[in-house]
């Protein structure tokens, strides 16, 4: 018996469990944050971009007031507040992340509730400076930045500065009124960190078991390909070995020319499975058409599939042939761009096209044909000269295991455009 082995499984990335931390001046993406705290992030900046609009709109009616206690330079501090979060409101509008302006806010906060003793006038201030109701949304944004327990030590700090910078220039102003207040604002900032890092936790969690689930499922997709494939393999051996087998058995004397026969197509049989196990046979493209559509099925949820494959050649003529290990890297690398858009794009869809025809034959392909696909998105976009070099998801997964195979990858990303793969084979093919 010939030792045959089943195809080795496709090789996929497993999805990372825990998101990274990232650089605060460094673009974040889905595939550091994960999906769901990417885009509560998203969602958080631009609610706090939208906040500070407001709040901004409300210390206009007390400006003059304002300009009468404090120096006018301490409105800079509120005209600085007002620009980091229109940078919020332009990133939440480009559906990027970046931590940067989220840390602007505490910083600046804090700049202001030291500079009201330095700005003061001598004037008694008629009303609360505007800085105080930007104390809880600095809070908030420490939560983001880095954890509840900070905050709700930035929240005690800095409330205690602003009292103690309120007792300093509101002169005959009830003291205990003033600590009362600070202890109010310091219970409601501490409740309000702690939804918010609930709510941060909870994306963090489902991030997690979205990971695992994608991981189990893709080991699924392994065991029952090898399942299928085994089962395959041993109906082939059921209907050429063991029938060649009978037939001698059942035989007397010399072997008859049928069992010859019988026991040469068993042995043709299993040299072809050798090949394949080897990766040096074909197989059809309807079958690498089947091959792909179960590699993308752990995204079954987001790809939007279409082929083109089936007319390829007219009917009636034999179908179009292709080497194991070409289709096996075609799906590798198109299930690698899929993932990659599932974790990088920050879209909920994935458009996948396999189409194909025929051509002058060429010396990598004397079937005479071209297979072509196609992975767009409509996400965030990349860089294509910014990526990595140690990064081999692009490098090796799809550009490096087409090439390799005799294809050719383009890649057409720039941020706020998407993402267009397309895989050529054979590259010498003139479509």
């Amino acid at each position: 018996m010939s030792s045959a082995a089943p195809r080795p499984g496709l090789a996929y990335r497993r999805v990372p469990a825990r998101p990274r931390r990232v650089s605060g001046l460094a673009k974040a993406a889905p595939a550091e944050l994960g999906v769901n705290s990417y885009r509560i992030h998203l969602l958080a900046n631009t609610c706090h971009g939208l906040v500070v609009v407001a709040l901004f709109l409300e210390a206009l009616t007390i400006l003059e007031d304002q300009v009468q206690a404090f120096a006018r330079w301490h409105l800079l501090l509120l005209l600085a507040l007002l620009l980091n979060g229109g940078v919020l409101l332009v990133q939440g509008a480009r559906q990027q992340v970046r931590r940067w302006p989220v840390l602007v806010t505490p910083v600046l906060v804090v700049l202001a509730v030291l500079g009201l003793p330095l700005a003061w006038t001598g004037q008694a201030p008629p009303q609360d400076p505007w800085v105080e109701p930007f104390i809880l949304l600095a809070a908030a944004a420490t939560v983001v930045v880095w954890r509840v327990q900070v905050a709700v030590a930035f929240l005690v700090v800095v409330t205690t500065g602003y009292v103690a910078a309120m007792v300093h220039t509101a002169g005959g102003v009830d003291t205990m009124g003033l600590v009362f207040d600070g202890m109010s604002r310091v219970a409601f900032g501490i409740v309000l960190a702690v939804l918010v890092g609930l709510v941060y936790r909870g994306g963090q969690n489902a991030d997690r078991t979205y990971a695992e689930a994608i991981a189990r499922e893709l080991q699924l997709t392994r065991t029952r390909s090898q399942a299928e494939e085994q089962e395959r393999l041993d109906g082939l051996i059921h209907d050429n070995v063991m029938a060649a087998l009978l037939d001698a058995g059942r035989a007397p004397g010399p072997v008859q020319r049928r069992t010859r026969t019988l026991a040469q197509r068993a042995l043709d049989v299993l040299a072809l499975e050798e090949r394949r196990a080897r990766g040096s046979g074909t197989t059809m493209v309807h079958t690498l058409l089947d091959d792909l559509l179960e590699a993308l099925s752990p995204w079954r949820g987001r790809v939007r599939f279409n082929s083109f494959t089936p007319y390829i050649r007219p009917p009636g003529e034999p179908r179009p042939l292709i080497p194991v290990e070409t289709a096996q890297a075609l799906v590798q690398a198109v299930t690698e761009a899929v993932s990659n858009s599932a974790r990088h794009s920050g879209t909920a869809e994935t458009f996948v096209t396999m189409d194909g025809g025929t051509c002058p034959p060429t010396p990598l392909n004397p079937e005479g044909y071209y297979l072509r696909f196609e992975v767009v998105d409509r996400g965030r976009g990349f860089q294509v000269r910014g990526v990595d070099s140690r990064r081999l998801g692009l490098r090796v997964s799809i550009v490096g295991s087409v090439e390799h195979v005799g294809g050719a990858v383009d890649v057409d990303s720039a941020p706020g455009r998407g993402t267009r793969v397309t895989v050529l084979w054979p590259r010498d093919a003139q479509p």
